[in-house]
């Protein structure tokens, strides 16, 4: 997937283009829609796809008290944006000046920068320009006039009600990781570098990579069933985030423990995605490491009998019962 951060050199590529237009946090089940949207109308022409997003978030310039905790990095949607098909994408940096555009400035813009023939995809809610004044109804009235074609796509329904980034958060903050994942179309994970820790779990036979994740939102501490893929190869695990307040031994600094089954893995300085698949248990203090090695040899049993639901015969991820 292309990567750009200006709208200029969409210009040289194939027409039909058509843009999926959102910032696209998490890239759940909603945004894939409008995306797919983008997709079939650039295939059916033999054209391309992109999406375009703003990097920052526009709430962590104008009101970074009230910028809501963001389920993906940047590098992280980008990933998962690829994985969609799209031929590219383009990240518009989002600065104060920016903020102040009016919507018709924003859209003069883009119709210029786009080959012929072209379009925008957007969701229902989707807004853009000075005091998010732009929105789909402006975006039709304005559109014919600039020479684009226009598609406006509704939400995505899930348990009485649109999915949304908002919804998924609330979710995962609660540990309801299926429900999260139903909305999502894909189980959260988090990314982030395997750093060392005081080798407790080595000590007691299980040890771990201490991951420090990128990621702003993450589970409440407990014990969590999860699944990586490292180098090609596929592995279950057992997550632990401490409690700061019960634990305070584990520091301050996000952190997530996580021994693979079956596997000794050297992880050391490694980037590393972890997909959380199901919460087992809280966090909790224990008398001393036996008792402690002793419960995490039950979590381990349980590990193996929760994800069989959630692994196909090849031991790829499948979701849950969304229904």
């Amino acid at each position: 997937m292309k990567l750009l951060h200006e709208l200029g050199g969409l210009r040289h590529e194939p027409a039909p283009l058509f843009i999926a237009a959102g910032f696209f946090d998490g890239v759940h089940r909603g945004h894939q829609r409008v995306i797919g949207a983008a997709l079939d109308r650039a295939r059916a022409g033999g054209g391309s796809a992109w999406a375009l997003t703003l990097d920052p978030h526009p709430l962590k310039i104008l009101a970074p008290e009230k910028a809501p905790l963001l389920l993906t990095t940047l590098s992280h949607k980008l990933e998962l944006l690829a994985q969609l098909g799209l031929d590219g994408c383009i990240v518009l940096p989002f600065t104060s000046s920016v903020a102040h555009e009016a919507p018709e400035f924003f859209l003069n813009e883009l119709a210029a920068a786009l080959p012929r023939p072209a379009g925008l995809v957007v969701g229902s809610n989707w807004t853009f320009g000075h005091a998010a004044r732009g929105n789909a109804a402006l975006l039709k009235k304005n559109a014919p006039d600039l020479g684009l074609e226009v598609q406006v796509v509704e939400p995505v329904i899930w348990s009485g009600g649109p999915i949304s980034s908002t919804r998924i958060r609330q979710q995962l903050l609660r540990g309801h990781l299926e429900a999260a994942a139903c909305m999502s179309g894909h189980f959260h994970s988090v990314h982030g570098k395997v750093g060392r820790g005081k080798g407790y779990g080595r000590q007691l036979g299980f040890p771990t990579a201490n991951l420090r994740p990128h990621d702003e939102v993450l589970p409440p501490p407990g014990v969590y069933a999860v699944y990586a893929k490292i180098d090609g190869v596929r592995y279950l695990g057992a997550a632990f985030r401490p409690d700061a307040e019960t634990q305070p031994e584990f520091g301050l600094d996000p952190l997530i423990e996580v021994h693979f089954l079956d596997a000794h893995l050297d992880l050391y300085d490694r980037e590393l995605e972890v997909h959380l698949l199901s919460y087992l248990r809280a966090s909790r203090r224990f008398a001393d490491g036996e008792e402690l090695r002793q419960q995490i040899a039950r979590d381990i049993k349980e590990i193996r009998r929760v994800t069989t639901g959630c692994l196909t015969s090849a031991g790829e991820l499948k979701l849950p019962n969304c229904t």
